[in-house]
């Protein structure tokens, strides 16, 4: 009997269909656009704040997933993780070309749908992007939020609160870190 979740891909899977993208598959595009645009769309909505931009980074991250396949290295993490993080890339460097940034809202961490939307996307569900929230510090949040919601580079948060680069860059790896661990024991 098989234990994983319906339409969750196992690692094998997500090479083959990688292989496929970069091989040009039509039905592989397709595939991998239908299981993750929802969650990239979603992180580029909360980050962009603009539907048009959302869509906009959407169709850019599945062009360079597609130029990159061959990239695509299964032992380094998830499908899902590696779409997202070039989701976030992306966003962040949009960020970054504006020239003046309007302000944004603060995000909800309780709504970090870029994390997981479905089990059936192969990604957290909110319940466990809850769990994994709570036990982060406040400090930890507020970083969560500055470098991935707003964009911020470690540098601006370093200058922003008067602590050394280094200091961030380890507590925003600190965090990192946090959530894959919540993220294995889930898919444990």
């Amino acid at each position: 009997m098989n234990d994983r979740p319906r339409g969750l891909l196992t690692p094998g899977e997500e090479q083959e269909l990688m292989r496929r993208l970069a091989s040009g598959d039509d039905e592989a595009v397709r595939t991998v656009y239908r299981r993750f645009s929802r969650p990239v769309y979603t992180m580029g909505l909360r980050m962009l704040g603009s539907e048009q931009t959302a869509e906009e980074l959407t169709q850019d991250v599945f062009l360079a997933a597609w130029r990159k396949a061959s990239r695509y290295d299964p032992a380094r993490g998830r499908l899902s993780t590696w779409l997202m993080a070039i989701a976030h890339n992306m966003a962040v460097d949009r960020i970054r070309r504006q020239a003046a940034r309007p302000p944004r809202s603060a995000v909800p961490l309780e709504e970090l749908t870029w994390l997981g939307v479905s089990e059936e996307e192969g990604l957290l569900d909110r319940e466990t992007v809850r769990r994994a929230l709570a036990e982060l510090s406040a400090g930890e949040r507020n970083l969560l939020e500055l470098a991935y919601f707003r964009g911020w580079t470690a540098r601006e948060i370093a200058q922003a609160d008067g602590i050394p680069l280094g200091t961030v860059k380890t507590r925003i790896r600190t965090v990192l870190i946090k959530l894959r661990r919540a993220q294995k024991a889930e898919e444990a």
